[in-house]
């Protein structure tokens, strides 16, 4: 859990996640490492997130690997994620939801009801215009 924890400490201090993001994940890795099964228990589940989106003048990537007892608060960070291009800020969930109608909501459900394997896979986008690839799998 200490690499875990020293990880989120770098993303407040990098600005990537407010203090407040980063106190609920703190918070969140604590309540799971008290949860975690005996070594040999069978392996870890974890939550895969990439987003990709591309341009002629920016190419932003957004890729994040959770357990899955850390899924739903990650998601939530996802769905909120702002990103700025071009002076203009695009909050991410907004943003993948208008092109492509990934609900991240939607996706934690299927999560919590036990799926596994890819759960979206989508490409928006032509030739000349921004093109925006998602991914989110469970293993």
């Amino acid at each position: 859990m200490e690499s875990e924890a020293l990880e989120v400490l770098q993303m407040v201090r990098d600005g990537k996640l407010t203090p407040e993001q980063g106190s609920e994940m703190l918070q969140a890795l604590e309540a799971h490492s008290k949860s975690v099964s005996t070594p040999g228990e069978g392996r870890p589940r974890f939550v895969r997130v990439r987003v990709n989106v591309k341009d002629k003048e920016d190419d932003v990537n957004v890729n994040f690997n959770l357990p899955i007892a850390l899924a739903e608060l990650g998601l939530k960070l996802a769905q909120g994620a702002k990103i700025s291009r071009r002076g203009e800020t695009i909050v991410l969930g907004e943003y993948l939801k208008e092109l492509s109608g990934v609900d991240l909501f939607g996706v934690m459900q299927m999560v919590k009801e036990g799926a596994e394997g890819k759960l979206v896979d989508v490409d928006v986008g032509g030739n000349d215009e921004e093109k925006v690839k998602v991914e989110v799998s469970v293993d």
